[in-house]
């Protein structure tokens, strides 16, 4: 229905629902009024975009140096590599590393002694960098999966390793939300999003060292067979208001002593790792740090005495880590103006909404069997662990799944060493605390503690314990204005009621923007609520 007025400079036309009698001169518009400007907040955030999981077998031939006896068998094949640097060349990230060899075998002569040899070799790969709009970097991790070692002869070994890389590429990069309009007479509907906002980032390599004394009543060290280091899991803790990584090392060591009979000795030695964390820390913030080892060796030290009952330890580690905020910021729905048409050019910002670390100890027992039935069991000498691989999975829950390597060496009744090299599978399933898009950070496990007794003539109770830690984020999708265009429109006359019918979905905010009044104006001169519901039918006053 319309009504008409013969005036030439007006127009007049029915809203729909209600009677409205609008008089609008012609050749008053006017583009972008100068007092209408969004304002947006600008969301400096950290995502992970990809992470590449790569794996590849590489090949190496030992050759026994020259002061070390032929090899007659291997007791133990332990390989261990370390990402030593990450280098960006265009579109392509090249990672290279080292991988350490330590090989325990029985001598080819006639005392049939215990000896080693340690080789390192380089190697690398090379990744497609993901493409982003931000600022792209790099966290890379690897693991030795698997080790086959054959004797080619006495004094030539060809060792064939699988080295699983893990590379998180991440982005830095500043979204903007409109969050408010300035000007006259302009209503905003807003809601809230929780945004996680970094505040920092850094990825600094440390050094720490220590000096241990080997356990009172240990022999000296002649001569060093076998070491591994481990490396517990990190915690963060504050000194004068800096976070502070601080996490325990456990050094597994087998050596010949320098005694008479030069028996073979193993200990496990525990120390402290502390150090800064490298980045700024602002109030309420939460950290994520990763920690891994980079590198590491151990050196002989003399005691008073003159005798070697000491150890240097130096560690190379590589720190990754992130200060972020969870704050609550307001985005712009839907926006009008009573002066002007405005029209809301929305776009979908991708955001992290949620980000946390899941942490839980998992305890793995087995029994295994050392397959020994012909000369029993004497005398277990070491059980070293080490963390092999783990990966996760999201689904209603996190789950788990890895594998923990050992190193076992022992000695029979019959006076022969013999080492076994295993892996021991394990599962694990955390309750995640809310539904949700969560997407994988990174997962990783750490060996806190291992436990073993003597279980029969040919097997062994184990018991380890570690740490898992996965890290998870939300990503939600927000939709907020990146731009306005606002017309001004003069009227002559405006109808001073119209009577409004409600239709199906109709809400207060609908109809004050339609009419372009006030929600406060409409609610008061209809004796509603702002957030009362309409029903279909009912009569609202506009009154202009």
């Amino acid at each position: 229905m319309k009504f008409f007025i013969p005036l030439t400079t007006a127009c007049h036309t029915l809203k729909t629902g209600g009677i409205s009698i609008e008089l609008k001169d012609k050749g008053l518009n006017e583009e972008v009024p100068e007092f209408m400007e969004l304002v947006k907040r600008p969301i400096r955030s950290y995502r992970t975009i990809d992470i590449a999981e790569p794996e590849e077998m590489f090949e190496h031939s030992i050759i026994v140096p020259d002061v070390k006896p032929d090899i007659r068998s291997i007791l133990l094949a332990d390989a261990e590599c370390f990402v030593t640097g990450i280098e960006k060349t265009g579109r392509m990230i090249e990672v290279s590393g080292e991988i350490q060899y330590k090989i325990l075998y029985i001598a080819d002569t006639p005392e049939q002694k215990v000896e080693s040899i340690t080789a390192k070799y380089p190697w690398s790969f090379s990744l497609q960098k993901p493409k982003a709009d931000g600022e792209i970097g790099a966290f890379a991790r690897c693991r030795c999966q698997h080790t086959d070692v054959n004797i080619v002869n006495g004094r030539k070994l060809v060792c064939r390793t699988v080295i699983a890389l893990v590379c998180r590429f991440y982005e830095i990069r500043s979204s903007e939300i409109g969050r408010e309009i300035l000007g006259e007479n302009v209503f905003l509907k807003t809601s809230p999003v929780n945004v996680m906002i970094l505040r920092d980032n850094g990825n600094t390599s440390v050094k720490v060292s220590d000096i241990l004394a080997l356990p009172p009543g240990s022999p000296p060290i002649k001569e060093i067979l076998f070491s591994r280091v481990n490396l517990g899991s990190a915690e963060i803790s504050y000194r004068d208001d800096e976070p502070v990584l601080e996490a325990r090392g456990n050094l597994f060591l087998l050596y010949r002593s320098d005694s008479l009979d030069e028996s073979i000795e193993s200990v496990v030695m525990e120390f402290p790792v502390k150090t800064s964390v490298g980045i700024q820390v602002s109030e309420y913030a939460t950290v994520f740090a990763t920690n891994i080892l980079k590198n590491w060796e151990i050196r002989l030290a003399e005691d008073a005495d003159g005798l070697f009952t000491r150890l240097s330890v130096n560690l190379d580690i590589d720190i990754d880590a992130q200060s972020m905020v969870s704050e609550e910021q307001l985005v712009i729905e839907d926006a009008y103006s009573c002066d002007c048409n405005l029209e809301l050019n929305m776009v979908t910002v991708k955001l992290v909404t949620d980000e946390r670390e899941f942490c839980e100890d998992h305890l793995v027992t087995q029994r295994i069997s050392l397959e020994t039935p012909d000369d029993p069991l004497d005398e277990v000498l070491m059980v070293c662990p080490n963390e092999r691989n783990i990966a996760s999975m999201i689904s209603d829950s996190l789950n788990v799944q890895g594998n923990i390597g050992l190193n076992i060496l022992f000695l029979t009744r019959g006076k022969q060493y013999q080492g076994r090299t295993l892996d021991i599978p394990f599962n694990h399933s955390i309750n995640l605390p809310e539904k949700g898009n969560w997407q994988l950070i990174q997962s990783q496990f750490s060996i806190e503690d291992i436990q073993f007794d003597i279980a029969g003539s040919d097997s062994i109770d184990l018991s380890v314990k570690i740490r898992i830690k996965v890290r998870a984020c939300r990503i939600g999708e927000v939709v907020c204005p990146d731009s306005l265009k606002a017309v001004r429109e003069e009227c002559a006359n405006r109808a001073p009621l119209t009577i409004y019918f409600c239709q199906p979905g109709d809400s207060i905010w609908n109809i004050a923007k339609n009419y372009r009044i006030p929600v406060s104006k409409l609610c008061a001169d209809n004796g509603i609520c702002e957030d009362e519901k309409l029903e279909a039918g009912r009569r609202m006053f506009i009154m202009s």
